[in-house]
């Protein structure tokens, strides 16, 4: 975790980093001041973590170049020899040789997750880098002359923010589609995936230097080539990413893109004795009647692949614990207590299988719209056959007519209707840009890029960065290696449709990686876990009814109905089967939730 401001105006504010620091700093994150010239900054170290100095911080002995950075470079070992050294170095100063040799575009060559600061004093300039899909955070901004960063979002808005309300477009994300680029604090941007920030004082001037829109389906690509290709890329995506300076685990279920991340990566620490993969899955929880228990794959398929199956103990009395956390995990609960677990069996660093769904483990969306435009008739007709009429037009429907439209469901949109229901009408209107690139597209390849685009992904990421951090740990996400993502783009989806399988290119190259009770398991939710939450959510919205009366009084709040909520809870009360229950208790836990965000965010 960095932060930083500079100026090449007047001297930087040296207490500015301690003072963003406050709400970091710990017993185990420790913040290291930094500074020099027309810089002032510092990097966060945490206990648990393997880091030095040389890890967050570069500064040429002359003094020419500044190096802060938060996050890794994967292939290293390649830009080494492109600086013409033999031996590595630590990835700030190998980020200054590549700098001196070709400026800010260097950071076209870099594959890793990173937020990176550099600044030339001498020629007053600065930069700002951020990763090409967006795992690392990174904000910013600009008060007179000078430029303010850090890569954590909140902690930084909080420093600028003056007591204004927080942006209701940033409180109301598990309500609506919102743009989640946006921060408390509208003054404070986030620099985008795949951009970099040039600070001068002739002003500041952002350039896109990742463009995956540029790549279009090779036709030429066959079959064969394209599974070798895929495998090698993933298996390569997982290997760059291990640090044997970690402890290393993974995150587990019984779907292919965890299943696949978490085999290849227990392979790569073999030297570890105990590699845990740790699920949301309740420990002890006994459900009703469900379809199947993923609980009983898990630790199958664990078994198999030499890794130990951590259950979630979450229970009530935690849940609303964390709920009361928001400003730490960001509604992120299950992973809040993954976290605590992991920490609790030395772990510090996570693969995840995050970011498949959007890219190699695509199933079925887009694929149809492809084969209708591009005319390929007969992998059309035999995925959708004319003689089973429903199928049909069911697979039209909402795999080319609705996307095409940009609509959702009834089911959908009723369960979207839902969870807007106490949000006044003013506020219930989705962000149109955040809407169509969720839902909307005319192609895979434009599917692909609006998924990317739509920064879901990186909120996640972010969220898990700056949660993880905190707590001493690091997380890896193979499947959204850029060389992924771009080579989806090259395929042309009649080569997804060489089998019926769902998503089958994870299917095909997953042969002899991952168990076969994993491989082809074709359920895509948990409902062990779905049913335990279920009961959480319950339990806890009762509890949290009797609040409603004090978080009326939150002005940050001013978009909820509180009347209407207030009605609803009187009927519940009175005939718990006279209103939307399951609405009702969702709503009344991230409205705790967020209303105990602004609290902490208002602390001083």
């Amino acid at each position: 975790m960095i932060v930083g401001t500079v100026s090449f105006s007047h001297a930087p504010d040296p207490s500015f980093s301690e003072k963003t620091g406050r709400w970091n700093a710990s017993e185990e994150l420790v913040c290291h001041p930094v500074a020099g010239g027309s810089f002032s900054g510092a990097y966060f170290a945490h206990a648990s973590l393997p880091y030095t100095a040389s890890d967050f911080y570069y500064c040429d002995e002359a003094g020419e170049i500044q190096v802060l950075l938060s996050g890794s470079i994967y292939n290293s070992h390649e830009l080494t020899r492109l600086c013409g050294i033999k031996d590595p170095v630590p990835d700030p100063e190998l980020i200054a040789m590549l700098f001196r040799l070709e400026g800010p575009v260097f950071v076209k060559k870099l594959n890793g997750d990173f937020a990176i600061f550099v600044c030339l004093p001498k020629k007053k300039q600065a930069f700002l880098f951020r990763d090409h899909v967006g795992i690392r955070p990174l904000a910013y901004i600009t008060t007179g002359q000078a430029l303010s960063f850090s890569s954590d979002v909140n902690g930084l808005c909080r420093f600028f923010s003056q007591g204004n309300v927080i942006d209701s477009e940033f409180l109301l994300g598990y309500f609506r589609f919102t743009d989640f680029r946006r921060t408390p604090d509208g003054k404070t941007k986030k620099l985008l995936p795949g951009h970099f920030l040039n600070f001068s004082a002739s002003g500041t001037e952002i350039t896109r230097y990742w463009e995956p829109e540029t790549i279009y389906p090779d036709r030429e690509l066959q079959y064969k080539e394209m599974l070798s290709d895929l495998r090698d890329i993933v298996t390569d995506a997982v290997r760059i990413r291990c640090d044997k300076r970690f402890t290393a685990g993974a995150h587990v279920s019984s779907g292919l893109d965890s299943g696949i991340v978490s085999a290849l990566a227990r392979k790569e620490y073999s030297h570890q004795e105990s590699f845990y993969g740790f699920s949301w899955s309740p420990a002890d929880y006994i459900p009703g009647k469900v379809k199947y228990d993923e609980r009983k794959i898990v630790i199958s398929s664990s078994e198999k692949t030499g890794i130990r199956p951590l259950f979630s103990d979450m229970n009530g009395e935690y849940f609303r614990r964390i709920v009361s956390a928001f400003y730490d995990n960001k509604g992120f609960f299950s992973e809040s207590k993954a976290l605590e677990q992991e920490k609790g069996v030395n772990t510090n660093l996570i693969f995840s299988g995050w970011g498949g769904d959007e890219f190699i483990s695509t199933g079925d969306r887009g694929i149809e719209t492809d084969l209708l435009t591009g005319l390929q008739w007969r992998s059309f007709f035999r995925r959708n056959p004319v003689g089973r009429p429903k199928r049909f037009i069911r697979s039209l429907l909402h795999y080319v007519v609705l996307p095409a439209l940009g609509m959702r469901d009834r089911a959908t949109a009723a369960a979207y209707r839902n969870d807007a229901r106490y949000i006044k009408k003013t506020f219930r209107r989705n962000d149109k840009r955040a809407y169509r690139d969720f839902y909307s597209h005319t192609s895979r390849r434009q599917l692909h890029l609006r998924l990317l685009s739509c920064y879901h992904l990186q909120e996640r990421c972010e969220s898990w960065s700056i949660s993880g951090y905190r707590k001493g740990v690091e997380y890896r996400y193979p499947l959204l290696d850029k060389r992924i993502i771009e080579y989806m783009l090259k395929i042309p989806s009649e080569l997804l449709c060489r089998s019926d399988h769902f998503r089958p290119l994870l299917r095909e190259i997953s042969e002899g990686v991952v168990p076969e009770e994993v491989r082809w398991q074709w359920h895509k939710s948990d409902p062990v876990y779905w049913a335990f939450m279920e009961e959480l959510f319950k339990e806890s919205a009762i509890m949290f009814m009797e609040e409603v009366s004090e978080w009326r009084k939150n002005p940050d709040l001013h978009f909820v109905d509180f009347d209407l909520l207030t009605e609803d809870i009187l009927k519940y009360k009175a005939d718990n089967e006279a209103v939307n229950s399951k609405a009702l208790y969702r709503s009344l836990v991230y409205l705790k939730a967020i209303h105990e965000f602004t609290i902490t965010y208002r602390e001083t």
